[in-house]
C-alpha cells in the first residue's frame, strides 16, 4: 500500500523541530512548485509551517492542505482518518447496508477516502498552477476527508432529502427491481442496469421465460412497477436462480440489456480488460515476490504509460536531493545527518 501511493518519489526525512531541519525545509521551498501537507492547522501553526507564516516568504508556492473536517467549524481540530471523517461522517456504511432486521454496517473499504480526495486535491493543484502562470502569484488549495465524502456521494444527500421521500437504509424489496442485484444458480450475482422500463422490461421478461410478466397490470408500466416493487423484485429472483450468471449474462447481451456479474476484489487482478488498457501492472520485490498493483487511470498520449517504481524508503533520498537539489557540500550533509536534523535510511 505504501508503494501504490508513493511510486515514483524521492523521500527525505527531516525534523521540522530543530531549527537545522525547518532551515533544510525553507531551502527545499525557495525553487518549489507545490507544498503539500496533511498536518492538523494547530500543529503547523506551532512550526510556523501554516500557510499565513509561509506566503509572504515564497509568493509563488502553491500550498497544498487536506484536513480531515474542514478548515472551519467545531470540529476542525478533531483528528480524522478515512474510516470516520471519510466513510463514519458520509453515511455510506450506515445508510446503504440492506435491512433484513439484523443487519450490521457495511465494512468499510481500505483508504478510498485517501484515494479519492488526493485526486480531487491533484486537480484543484493544477488549477492553481495554471492561475499562476497567468497572475504570478500563488495560492492555497484545500480539500478534507469529510467534504470529499460530501461531494463524492453528492446524489445521495440529494435523494436522501425529505422532499424526494427517498428514505435510507433500505429492504431489499425496497430497491428499484431493474437496477438490482439477482442471485444465479451457480451463487453469482447479476447486476441489471436497465433506466428505460418501458423499453426494456418487456425484452427482459422474454429472456427469462416469462412473456406475461410484461402484460401484468402491476408492471405494466414504470410508475406501477415502483408500487409493487416487491412483488416483481421476487418474480424476477425466481427465474434467475434457475440458471447460471453465463447463461443470463449471454441471453441479455443479445438482447442489449445491460447487465454484469458483481465481481470480487480477488477478480481484477485477472481481468483483461484492466490489462490492456494498462490499469494494472505488475512489481517485483527485492525477495523475489510478485504483486499486481493498480495503476493511475488517468493516462496521457504524449507520456505514454511510465514505469512503475516502487515507493523510497524513508530517508533513502536524502543525500542525493541536499547535494542535487540544493548544493549542499558533503561536509554539511554529514553535519546535518549527525545532528539528527535530517535521516537516511540505513
Amino acid at each position: 500500500m505504501f508503494d501504490l501511493v508513493n511510486a515514483g518519489k524521492k523521500s527525505v526525512v527531516v525534523d521540522l523541530k530543530s531549527a537545522e531541519g525547518k532551515a533544510v525545509l525553507y531551502d527545499l521551498l525557495s525553487d518549489a512548485d507545490i507544498f503539500l501537507t496533511n498536518t492538523r492547522a494547530k500543529s503547523l501553526r506551532k512550526l510556523g509551517l501554516d500557510y499565513e507564516s509561509l506566503k509572504e516568504r515564497f509568493p509563488k508556492l502553491i500550498y497544498a492542505s487536506v484536513t480531515g473536517f474542514g478548515e472551519e467549524g467545531p470540529e476542525t481540530d478533531k483528528p480524522g482518518f478515512d474510516l470516520v471523517a471519510y466513510w463514519g461522517n458520509s453515511g455510506f456504511l450506515n445508510d446503504l447496508s440492506i435491512d433484513t432486521g439484523t443487519s450490521y454496517p457495511i465494512l468499510a473499504p481500505t483508504g478510498i477516502g485517501d484515494v479519492t480526495c488526493g485526486t480531487a486535491l491533484f486537480g484543484g493543484i493544477c488549477a492553481a498552477l495554471l492561475g499562476r502562470e497567468r497572475t504570478g502569484k500563488g495560492d492555497y488549495v484545500t480539500i478534507s476527508l469529510f467534504g470529499g465524502a460530501i461531494w463524492i456521494m453528492s446524489f445521495m444527500y440529494l435523494r436522501a432529502q425529505q422532499r424526494y421521500g427517498d428514505p435510507f437504509p433500505k429492504h431489499r424489496e425496497e430497491t428499484p427491481p431493474l437496477t438490482a442485484p439477482y442471485r444465479c444458480k451457480d451463487g453469482e450475482w447479476l447486476m441489471l442496469s436497465i433506466l428505460e422500463y418501458e423499453r426494456y422490461f418487456p425484452a427482459l421478461c422474454k429472456v427469462l421465460g416469462v412473456p406475461e410478466l410484461a402484460e401484468d397490470p402491476r408492471f405494466a408500466d414504470k410508475k406501477a412497477a415502483d408500487q409493487h416493487r416487491g412483488e416483481l423484485i421476487r418474480a424476477l429472483e425466481e427465474r434467475f436462480i434457475r440458471e447460471d450468471f453465463a447463461y443470463w449474462n449471454k441471453a441479455l447481451n443479445e438482447s442489449d440489456i445491460v447487465n454484469d456479474r458483481l465481481r470480487h476484489f480477488k477478480d481484477i487482478v485477472d481481468s483483461e480488460q484492466a490489462w490492456v488498457n494498462h490499469y494494472l501492472t505488475k512489481v517485483e520485490f527485492p525477495d523475489g515476490g510478485e504483486c499486481v498493483m493498480p495503476r493511475p487511470a488517468v493516462q496521457s498520449r504524449e507520456m505514454g504509460v511510465p514505469e512503475l517504481e516502487r515507493g523510497p524508503l524513508l530517508g533513502a533520498d536524502t543525500p542525493e536531493v541536499l547535494s542535487e537539489r540544493l548544493g549542499y557540500s558533503g561536509e554539511k550533509i554529514k553535519a546535518l545527518l549527525k545532528s539528527g536534523a535530517v535521516q537516511q535510511h540505513p
